[in-house]
């Protein structure tokens, strides 16, 4: 099992970027007058905005490109391939180049398969840590706040056509794998995500535009 989470924490770069559609926004539900919701910072405001944006999207497909910085190796490592997801709760990385490798994550199962080898399952809720990764990975195409909440305190700046969005960990099961979380993006397409690892390490994912991109 503790091979499975490291290639998941490897696979943590694969959050939430995938096509989406023009902007479609959902018109907010009116203050009780009896009993007004708290007051939320404006970076936290615009952070829950544009979670809820990227719910919007049942399901996206989009090709990446990944380059990982690895303290122990002299040259970063580039892959490629593609991202797909849809509800409920589904979401795979094909990596193509330079070598084959399947992670999907499929309700509570997470699995890997690299090259011809067999597949690897595990169940989310053996494990906390690969719980919290399947959460970072998916909560966001889920427009899931209250998942994310549980592990990290999220922010943003920007505006809802341009935006940066930072999670930042909060709970021991992030913390242990993940210093910071950030992701660039234009309405409800992600186009950049950039992930600083517990090691120092960095993994940087861009990605290509399709065709209906704002």
């Amino acid at each position: 099992m503790r091979r499975v989470e490291q290639i998941c924490a490897a696979a943590l770069v694969a959050c939430g970027l995938t096509c989406g559609v023009n902007d479609a926004r959902a018109t907010p539900a009116a203050p009780s007058p009896a009993a007004p919701a708290p007051a939320i910072a404006p970076d936290r405001a615009l952070a829950r905005e544009i979670i809820t944006r990227l719910g919007q999207v049942p399901e996206r497909t989009r090709p990446f490109h990944e380059t990982r910085e690895i303290a122990a190796l002299t040259r970063p490592l580039v892959t490629s391939g593609v991202l797909i997801f849809h509800r409920p709760a589904y979401l795979r990385q094909s990596t193509l180049v330079p070598h084959h490798e399947e992670m999907i994550l499929d309700g509570n199962a997470a699995s890997i398969q690299r090259g011809t080898d067999s597949a690897h399952v595990v169940a989310l809720d053996q494990s906390p840590a690969l719980a919290m990764l399947a959460t970072t990975l998916r909560a966001p195409l889920e427009g899931d706040i209250a998942a994310l909440d549980r592990y990290y305190t999220l922010s943003a700046t920007g505006d809802d056509r341009t935006w940066m969005l930072v999670m930042t960990p909060a709970h021991p099961d992030a913390t242990r794998f993940v210093r910071t979380v950030s992701l660039w993006g234009r309405n409800n397409v992600i186009d950049r995500l950039r992930v600083v690892l517990a090691n120092g390490d960095v993994q940087t994912l861009t990605i290509d535009s399709c065709s209906g991109d704002p």
